[in-house]
């Protein structure tokens, strides 16, 4: 009851006339970054992050958040009426989306989407509220060893999860944490790695290395792919993107399933979004009584992973405030919103910033109520922003890139180094190097270095104490387990083969 206390009085703060509007304009950019090719939800909040820190604290986060999850119900639009999915974890709702739409149940299609997102979200809020206090309170026993151990874990998770090649994710993840010492020591304040360079000895400033990473590093990516072709024309009218309860009550497992496969999925560090619709679409296939219908026009095909995406992206949300730990690259730019306007995610948030974390839980609520009237109305708008051209859209973008981050300190340097940064992740996109463990590096790394100090510090230089206290032991041997249960599987499959090759 306490819990849902806090939570009234929070989305009765949320409707103050400025932080609805940051909701409403967070939305609406999320909206429409989603259906562009090549961008998706941590893009658009990199993009946004310097334009809107100057604004107050719960507004700034209420756009940028709007942002995120505005962009989760938006990507199955072009999934749907063009094949062509707006970001990674919309590539799923590709397989019966687009079908329906050719067999000219296009309307059917995007109104479940409406519909799974919708259901998706709000499982993911009732559980994000449920969870995050309790699991806060928890961590409030976590001391810098604690903390050191968890850190440790959570960035081996994502460099092992966070991409096809664990190798390349260790190595991305060695060039953040490289990136998040440039500047003073964080205990002894002598500089490191600034060559020469006044400007680097305060360190690089976090959003113009996720606006370059996430925002050019994309767009110059989707400038070197072929355009887009016309599509064969996709009819729908207005009246059938008004979502059936018929539908809903259809495909109601299926809705259950992705939700809860989303959320757990999406608590992981580094899993994320896509990698709960993979999961969530083949548990719907298993289940069906007529499975032969997915990837042919099966409605529970867009239900399930349109459910368990937008499930998985307020789950992620739990790690970041409660442990401080962002679990996908979207959290990360938000952690880097949190750091900017002055806060600290963690277990201490709950105490000491209490208003402003369920004023921003309040918010949530109302975006994802918003979504499901916005959606409907700007699906034709959304469905035709894919057809302007690049030649005028990308240079507007880029455009409004640069000056957001001049704004920055109004540094050139910091357009030398979004500029470094985009070619960045333009190279780690065409080399298949996850963006995610670099990221994340550069947010936890200095982080990391300071618990880690302050333990030895503390220990005298004994290293022993990372062994000595439960809970550090524990997540130490997780992450050990994380780590070697690839090898031992490929060890295993290896040996089996031998085996089987010798009898």
């Amino acid at each position: 009851m306490e819990t849902l206390g806090f939570l009234m009085a929070g989305i009765g703060a949320a409707m103050q006339p400025g932080i609805l509007l940051a909701i409403l304009v967070g939305v609406v950019i999320g909206l429409f970054i989603s259906v562009l090719p090549g961008l998706g939800p941590a893009a658009g909040v990199a993009i946004l992050l310097p334009v809107v820190v100057g604004l107050d604290g719960t507004m700034a986060m209420a756009a940028l958040a709007g942002v995120y999850y505005g962009g989760m119900y938006g990507g199955a639009v072009t999934s749907i009426l063009l094949g062509i999915p707006g970001d990674a974890p919309s590539v799923m709702t590709v397989l019966d989306g687009h079908p329906m739409a050719q067999q000219g149940r296009a309307g059917d299609a995007l109104s479940m989407n409406v519909l799974a997102s919708f259901f998706g979200g709000l499982f993911g809020l009732v559980m994000l509220v449920g969870v995050a206090y309790q699991v806060a309170r928890f961590a409030l026993a976590f001391g810098p060893t604690e903390m050191t151990a968890l850190m440790v874990m959570a960035l081996s998770l994502v460099s092992v999860l966070g991409g096809k090649d664990a190798l390349k994710g260790f190595a991305a993840l060695a060039l953040g944490l490289w990136i998040g010492m440039v500047g003073l020591d964080v205990i002894g304040g002598f500089p490191r790695y600034h060559y020469g360079s006044m400007h680097l000895l305060s360190g690089l400033e976090f959003s113009v290395i996720a606006v370059g990473l996430f925002g050019l590093g994309q767009i110059f990516a989707a400038i070197t792919q072929p355009p887009l072709q016309d599509s064969q024309k996709i009819r729908y009218t207005f009246r059938s993107l008004i979502p059936n309860p018929r539908e809903l009550i259809r495909c109601r497992w299926d809705l259950l399933r992705g939700s809860v496969i989303g959320f757990v999925v999406g608590i992981l560090p580094g899993v994320g979004a896509t990698a709960s619709t993979m999961l969530s679409y083949a548990v719907a296939k298993r289940f069906s009584r007529t499975p032969e219908r997915f990837g042919k026009g099966a409605i529970e095909g867009v239900a399930a992973p349109e459910a368990a995406n937008n499930s998985a992206s307020y789950a992620a949300m739990i790690p970041l405030f409660t442990l401080g730990i962002p679990g996908s690259a979207t959290t990360a730019v938000l952690m880097g919103g949190l750091l900017m306007i002055g806060l600290q995610p963690g277990p201490q948030m709950f105490q000491q910033h209490s208003e402003f974390v369920w004023t921003l839980f309040g918010t949530f609520y109302i975006g994802n109520v918003a979504l499901v009237f916005l959606t409907i109305l700007l699906i034709p708008v959304l469905a035709s922003i894919v057809f302007v051209s690049r030649a005028l859209l990308f240079p507007m973008i880029i455009c409004v890139v640069m000056f957001a981050v001049f704004s920055i300190g109004y540094s050139v340097a910091n357009l030398w180094i979004v500029i470094v940064f985009g070619v960045l992740g333009y190279v780690m996109l065409r080399l298949d190097y996850p963006a995610v463990p670099l990221i994340l590096g550069v947010v936890l790394g200095p982080l990391l270095e300071r618990a880690v100090r302050r333990t030895l510090i503390a220990s005298q230089g004994d290293m022993m104490v990372f062994l000595q206290r439960p809970i550090a032991l524990t997540l130490f041997v997780l992450t050990a387990l994380f780590l070697l249960a690839p090898l031992a599987k490929r060890g295993l499959a290896a040996f089996a083969r031998h085996r089987n090759a010798g009898s």
